[in-house]
């Protein structure tokens, strides 16, 4: 996974999410992208060859939610997706809610609440599936 042709992708969907006519969910594209990148991360070696591939991964996980971020919610699905990216991209969630701050555990709340509203898994880390 080039993170140019990373770079690439993320600017295509974002020109095709910012028409004010788009009816696709780009930010679920978006989320993919962002899972597909945090695989690829977990598969790199602790080496030097892979602390590089690593670090340039980190920073297209970060134009993917900068991107995510820009992009208007048009739907209930679409805000999942947003609370979705701010789930996957803090790892020190993996507690209980009564360990987290009160402000990570309101927001925790809603994004398991939107969940199950729209009986939507797929966003969910292991993590999250055990509670």
């Amino acid at each position: 996974m080039a993170v140019a042709s990373l770079r690439q992708e993320i600017s295509e969907i974002e020109a095709e999410a910012i028409r004010p006519d788009a009816t696709e969910t780009h930010l679920g594209k978006l989320f993919e992208l962002f899972r597909r990148i945090e695989s690829v991360l977990a598969d790199c070696a602790p080496d030097e060859e892979g602390d590089a591939k690593a670090a340039g991964l980190i920073e297209a996980q970060s134009v993917v939610m900068r991107t995510a971020a820009a992009v208007p919610a048009r739907s209930m699905q679409d805000l999942l997706y947003k609370l979705a990216f701010w789930r996957w991209d803090a790892p020190d969630l993996d507690k209980p809610t009564e360990d987290m701050s009160r402000s990570d555990a309101i927001v925790y709340s809603a994004f398991r609440d939107l969940v199950k509203t729209l009986d939507d898994k797929s966003v969910l880390k292991d993590f999250d599936k055990t509670k």
